[in-house]
Parts: structure tokens; C-alpha cells; sequence
């Protein structure tokens, strides 16, 4: 189980990562809502100068952050119009998968400017599996090659899980178990809603759970094919015309 602050906590030391390799006027896009602001604080504090970001790319808005004299971030919502070689750098996690990849491929092209920098992160294909998003190495590069070049590819989380807890694999069970059992009748559910769930949930050791992964884990690494991380981020850049 994914929990939010567990995305939270990885965008934090992903995009600290990144952020050396970005500067001037980038387009973050991110289909994380909750978490377009704090990646677009990290990039602000250091040499990139104007956050773009984008949730779809149907989209006809952007939401664009700078930083002004007083160090405040700013925020303002513009429309997205003609943006052909607007961005000197472009972000893009998780947001491809062999149905959709050629069309975003073209779009960052479009928006890049020459020589700009993109950054993908992908799901690695550790296995030999049928799943969508995910790509081998040799596989993304070749997808990629007419458009980009890469310069560096990292690692990003390990198989490195923490203890199993079965306190918390246990509360859980049992606690699904309530819930069902109350469920059965109209009484009953609102019962457990208004005096049981909250008071179960402030207890829940799986709360503190993700936080047994060690940072270190969180940090990306030169990719080294053995070390079979979850995700490759691959650092890119377009091709002159």
C-alpha cells in the first residue's frame, strides 16, 4: 500500500535530485495535484526561475509559479497556448506506457526547446511481464533515440522494504473484519462511522509504516543493471534540429 505521504516523501528526494539539472523556464508535468507546489518550491531554489505545470495534456490551463524579489512564490493560472519551444527543461514521471508514448514523445519535443533537457522516470521491467508502463533500459532508449539523446540514467527505489509488521497487517485484518460485520445493517454502519473509525484509525500502526524505509532508499543512484531499482530516470537532451 502506497500512502500519500509515502508519494510526498519520494517526489521530495526526487526532485532535490533533479534539480541540479534544471534551470530557466520548465514544465513539470505531473498528474499529482497535492504535490505540484512543494516540487515547484525545490526547483525555485535553485537556478530554475519559472515552474510550469501541467496534469494532462487535454488540458487548456497551466499553472505557472516564479519567485519574486521578496523570495514568495507566486501563482497564476494562464492559458495554454501556443507553447513550441517555450521550455528550456521538461519533467515527466511515471506518465508513460506503450499506448501513449509516441504522442507524449512528440509533445515534449514540441514544447523543448533545441538542446533542452528532459527528465523521465519510468517503471523498470525487472521481469518479462505484459504490464504497459513498463520499460526496459535498451527498450526506451530505442523508443527515444530519433527525438533524444541520453546522457545519464539513475536508479530510483530499490528493493529495499522494511520488516514485515505484522502488528499492522494484523490490526488491519481485524479491523476490516468490524467494518463488515457493522456494515450489515443501516444502524450499525453509522455507528462505526461516527464512533469507531476515526479513533481505530488515529491507532493504525500502519500509518508510521513506510516510514521504516530507509532515506537512503528514496536516493537515486548511477543505474547498475543488477541493482533492479523500481524506477530508471533518465536524463535526456533534444535533439538539435
Amino acid at each position: 500500500m502506497v500512502t500519500k505521504s509515502e508519494i510526498i516523501k519520494n517526489d521530495i528526494f526526487r526532485y532535490n535530485f533533479i534539480g541540479k539539472y534544471m534551470e530557466g523556464k520548465i514544465l513539470d508535468y505531473n498528474p499529482n495535484k497535492f504535490t505540484s507546489y512543494n516540487s515547484a518550491k525545490i526547483l525555485l531554489e535553485k537556478k530554475v526561475t519559472e515552474v510550469n505545470s501541467l496534469m494532462n495534456l487535454s488540458d487548456n490551463e497551466l499553472t505557472t509559479r516564479t519567485k519574486n524579489n521578496k523570495g514568495i512564490i507566486e501563482f497564476q493560472i494562464i492559458k495554454k497556448n501556443i507553447l513550441k519551444e517555450s521550455f528550456d527543461g521538461l519533467i515527466s514521471f511515471q506518465n508513460l506506457n506503450e499506448k501513449n508514448i509516441q504522442e507524449h514523445l512528440e509533445f515534449y519535443n514540441n514544447v523543448l526547446k533545441n538542446n533542452g533537457i528532459l527528465i523521465l522516470s519510468i517503471s523498470n521491467k525487472i521481469k518479462e511481464n505484459k504490464d504497459e508502463k513498463q520499460f526496459d533500459l535498451n527498450q526506451i532508449k530505442n523508443i527515444i533515440k530519433t527525438k533524444f539523446e541520453v546522457s545519464e540514467v539513475y536508479g530510483h527505489r530499490f528493493i529495499s522494504k522494511p520488516i514485515i509488521n505484522y502488528k499492522a497487517v494484523i490490526f488491519r485484518s481485524v479491523k476490516k473484519k468490524l467494518a463488515l460485520v457493522l456494515a450489515k445493517t443501516n444502524k450499525t454502519q453509522e455507528f462505526y462511522k461516527k464512533k469507531i473509525k476515526n479513533t481505530v484509525s488515529k491507532h493504525d500502526p500502519y500509518k508510521q509504516y513506510f516510514h521504516k524505509i530507509p532515506d537512503e532508499d528514496f536516493i537515486p543512484k548511477k543505474y547498475v543493471e543488477k541493482s533492479k531499482p523500481i524506477f530508471l530516470i533518465l536524463i535526456c537532451k533534444k535533439i538539435e534540429k
